[in-house]
């Protein structure tokens, strides 16, 4: 993941970068996806699951009714709004 990737996913995040060292926060990125390329690398073959749910108990419960709030409610914090809509903005 290079700077540029990084700015657009800041970006996409309404995340601020202004005071923040870009390179830095750019090799955590890297960090992270280099431990996580070596999770797949790993091999699990003949290792028992150690996880299970089917002794899961759900608790369910009745659904309880609340009343909507309204489209401007809703929109009030948006950082973009257009038609009555969140709107993003796409460029990548």
């Amino acid at each position: 993941m290079d700077t540029k990737e990084v700015e657009k996913i800041y970006n996409l995040s309404n995340l601020s970068l202004e005071g923040k060292d870009l390179e830095s926060i750019t090799g955590k990125f890297n960090q992270v996806l280099d431990f996580i390329e070596g999770i797949f690398d790993v091999d699990t073959e003949g290792v028992p699951m150690t996880e299970s749910i089917y002794n899961h108990k759900a608790v369910f419960r009745e659904d309880e009714i609340f009343e909507e709030i309204s489209r401007d409610e809703a929109l009030k914090n948006a950082g973009d709004k257009e038609f009555g809509y969140f709107r993003l903005d796409w460029k990548l």
